[in-house]
């Protein structure tokens, strides 16, 4: 469920959050899913609605948070609590939901892989 901590080489080697897959044997890649997830925009060309998808996962995430913590009036303190354990989950889950849809489209046209390279989201990985 959780992601590798990579150094992004196109930000100065910024440590990222990054998907890592191997695309042919021995060659690995890897992919910013925590810039996926932070700018969803930058998903519009690799499909129509999935910068849309990314925010509404994101604040249901939000929304749950808030439940719980103003569920604390009507049940109990460990509302809040389980919002907020509920609210982290979701947006690890969703960040790597990020990866993955970056990493469908690479995996399905090379124009989409070159286009995640520039955006710098996209990487070889040395081993």
């Amino acid at each position: 469920m959780f992601l590798d901590c990579r150094p992004n080489p196109h930000d100065g080697g910024r440590m990222t959050r990054a998907l890592v897959y191997e695309k042919t044997p021995g060659t690995h890649f890897a992919i910013d899913a925590e810039a996926l997830h932070r700018e969803p925009e930058l998903l519009k060309p690799f499909g129509r609605w999935l910068h849309v998808r990314m925010r509404v996962l994101d604040t249901a995430a939000y929304m749950i948070c808030l439940l719980g913590v103003l569920a604390v009036q009507a049940v109990h303190w460990w509302t809040a609590a389980a919002g907020l354990v509920i609210c982290v989950l979701m947006l690890a889950a969703n960040r790597k939901t990020a990866g993955l849809l970056a990493r469908s489209a690479a995996n399905g046209s090379t124009e989409a892989f070159r286009r995640l390279h520039e955006m710098g989201c996209l990487w070889l990985v040395k081993s």
